[in-house]
């Protein structure tokens, strides 16, 4: 049997990079069985995560770019393995092999970036078909169009079991489409030994002590108390696949082991990326971060769940209140086993009904 894969795996984001690898890793390790991607990305998400970037006014900023695609098209070659086709096709074997959509924004029908795009709603697979951590993004608060509506209903009626990773695209599904979902952990937290896997130099890249910046959403207050605190504290400021002219070093052309690395060896991590809070509880490591209006849809559940309101700036008292693990680790144990036993169940339902 076979298992297939339908979501961004191949674009220049290290977190869905991250989670395409971690939850591949993780089906073919667990099941034992050929585990592919499937190979569709849309056009438009390949230009903006790989040609757009290089497109600058800035001289030194599109050498840079240049220089990331580089890297991660070296990285994708050697991890990800997979080329990416842009042409909508659904071959014949999908109907002997497990579906799994997601993880992502692959349900986001609004994309800004690409819009709606019916292939990751199953559209022309008319084989066994189950939603992994898929997520709408910010159209989770949108109206759609009723053409849209009935597509997407149709399309969904299709699929055997249906699990999101916020809560917001839990409510959605429910209020626009009665349909119960799954709340389940993004792929990140499948595999615990990722950094035995996938590094390359399991020893620390820095040899300084560092507060690690993930992301460019920071208020110029924000910034002043980054700026102080590692002052204080004697760190350098590291940023990270960004470009902040106010850190001390910056590495945006880092590929996502190196990323890994960074995380795993900072002193504190300031961020504004939905994988920089996942990471950060990850590695269980001090953070604070910024409420980005884009991905707050995706972490208010994150954050409501492992209790950890206070990590974002506005709420912080005080920034060297360090976190107590403990409690969230255990919750954090339980949602993985409830995650894992909802990829279970749908790998025994499909052994017992493929015939």
């Amino acid at each position: 049997m076979r298992i297939n894969i339908h979501t961004y795996y191949y674009g220049n984001n290290y977190g869905a990079l991250l989670q395409s690898l971690f939850f591949k890793t993780y089906l073919k390790n667990q099941f034992n069985v050929q585990v592919n991607f499937h190979s569709y990305q849309p056009k438009n998400f390949l230009y903006r995560e790989e040609i757009k970037p290089i497109i600058k006014k800035n001289i030194i900023h599109s050498i840079n770019s240049i220089k990331r695609f580089l890297k991660f098209r070296k990285w994708k070659k050697k991890y990800i393995q997979s080329k990416p086709n842009t042409q909508f096709i659904i071959d014949q074997e999908n109907s002997n092999c497990l579906s799994f959509y997601g993880s992502d924004e692959i349900w986001n029908f609004n994309n800004p970036f690409f819009g709606y795009d019916p292939f990751f709603f199953g559209k022309k697979n008319q084989g066994f078909k189950c939603s992994y951590a898929a997520s709408f993004g910010t159209s989770a608060s949108d109206e759609m169009g009723n053409d849209m509506f009935e597509e997407i209903k149709l399309l969904l009626k299709n699929f055997k079991f249906i699990s999101v990773r916020d809560k917001s695209s839990h409510n959605f599904l429910k209020k626009n489409f009665n349909i119960e979902s799954e709340i389940v952990l993004d792929p990140i937290f499948l595999i615990d030994n990722e950094l035995e896997l996938f590094l390359e130099k399991k020893e620390r890249i820095a040899n300084y002590n560092y507060c690690l910046i993930y992301g460019k959403f920071f208020t110029e207050k924000e910034i002043e108390i980054i700026i102080n605190f590692s002052k204080k504290k004697n760190l350098k400021i590291v940023s990270v696949g960004y470009y902040n002219k106010w850190a001390n070093l910056n590495f945006v052309d880092s590929n996502p082991s190196d990323f890994l690395n960074f995380f795993n060896y900072s002193d504190y991590i300031f961020t504004s990326m939905f994988h920089g809070v996942l990471f950060s509880v990850k590695y269980n490591k001090n953070f604070l971060f910024t409420n980005d209006p884009y991905r707050k849809n995706k972490l208010d559940y994150f954050i409501k769940l492992f209790n950890i309101e206070d990590r974002l700036f506005s709420n912080n008292t005080n920034i060297e209140d360090t976190i107590n693990y403990s409690e969230i680790n255990l919750e954090l144990n339980k949602q993985k086993k409830l995650s894992k036993e909802f990829i279970n169940k749908s790998f025994k339902y499909f052994l017992n009904n493929e015939n």
